[in-house]
């Protein structure tokens, strides 16, 4: 473990990191919503970027309050608030299992599926714009520094 001086600078250099991180994907979102100059159908918030991406796989799939929550790393109480926000706009749609009432299910709707499709597509074109500036040794390294940092990540998570 690093103590004293060094371990202060160590962590003033990781929030550095942070926060350029987090600037970055920040940026990037506000990019991918305002793609070439024209906004995505609906304007979204990144609450609802955010908890459209909790919608993984087949885009037909239900899924558990529990799942989505899990997917983006929010609490329960944050994805309801969400899924609250989403069903006000009609792109999703909520309704209690009928095996366990406990359980609530969530699914898009073909609206939310249609937004999600061009959210999801122009995020990808975003990051071929931003990533093709890169030589190929830099994809390589880009990729490769990400993959060591998510290992780390596991390590102490």
């Amino acid at each position: 473990m690093v103590r004293g001086v060094a371990a202060v600078q160590k962590i003033d250099k990781l929030e550095n990191q942070i926060a350029k991180v987090r600037d970055f994907f920040i940026e990037f979102t506000n990019r991918v919503i305002s793609f070439d100059s024209k906004r995505l159908k609906s304007d979204f918030n990144l609450s609802q970027l955010k908890a459209m991406s909790a919608f993984r796989g087949d885009e037909g799939k239900d899924h558990t309050m529990g799942e989505l929550s899990r997917n983006i790393q929010v609490t329960m109480p944050s994805m309801t608030e969400m899924i609250d926000g989403l069903e006000e706009l009609g792109i999703a749609e909520r309704w209690r299992d009928s095996d366990d009432r406990r359980v609530v299910r969530v699914k898009l709707t073909e609206k939310g599926k249609q937004m999600r499709k061009e959210y999801m597509a122009r995020r990808r074109q975003e990051l071929e714009n931003i990533f093709s500036k890169l030589s190929v040794e830099d994809w390589d390294e880009l990729i490769n520094s990400l993959e060591k940092a998510s290992q780390i990540l596991q390590k102490i998570g």
